[in-house]
């Protein structure tokens, strides 16, 4: 039996586990994605290489880990922003900066490619695109009067902005100027397109 270094095996088996994910994101924010491999991962969190698959099945799953860390916050983060705000238009401006704020706060770039190449559970990724996705387009439809054409074609606009600002981002702007920024583009387009 291996030694422990916690009150219980459970306890020890969720220590090892965060050590492996706390390496997998050391890796995945500082390298590109296909350096998270078993033996980076093993060597960055101390562990013996072959002993990673007890605790995870896959480099996979150790990625997805990962996601999950931030994940659900950031849609948390979206969800209060839009609950917060009065009215669809404030919605929309709030949906904006909640995910600048979301991507300025975890690093978007590693993230976003840490997501991308992920196999997430069927839940997180219904979850993250009603809460990403589905709000927005919600405060669109009522907008633009209930014309679902001219809603999407808007909460398209407002996506491009949003990745724009999360482009801006990596290239290293100041969150405050690209929150500013990205903020008036779409209080202008919501001005602009919204019908009486």
């Amino acid at each position: 039996m291996p030694r422990i270094d916690a009150p219980t095996v459970a306890e020890h088996r969720a220590q090892i586990q965060a050590r492996l994910v706390n390496a997998a994101e050391q890796i995945l924010r500082a390298e590109p994605p296909q350096q998270l491999t078993a033996g980076a991962v093993s060597a960055a969190a101390g562990i013996a290489r072959n002993s990673i698959y007890r605790y995870v099945e896959s480099i996979d799953d150790l990625r997805a880990l990962v996601v999950a860390r931030y994940l659900p916050a950031w849609v948390d983060a979206v969800d209060a922003a839009m609950a917060d705000a009065e009215g669809p238009q404030e919605k929309v401006v709030a949906w904006v900066r909640a995910n600048i704020e979301q991507a300025a706060a975890t690093g978007h770039g590693w993230l976003t490619e840490a997501f991308r190449s992920t196999p997430l559970s069927e839940d997180l990724i219904e979850r993250a695109h009603t809460g990403l996705r589905d709000s927005l387009a919600q405060a669109w439809t009522e907008l633009a009067n209930g014309d679902r054409d001219r809603a999407a074609v808007a909460a398209a606009l407002t996506m491009g902005i949003t990745e724009t600002g999360f482009r801006q981002l990596d290239a290293g702007r100041s969150a405050e100027l690209v929150l500013d920024m990205c903020s008036e583009a779409v209080r202008s387009i919501v001005v602009g397109l919204a019908r009486p």
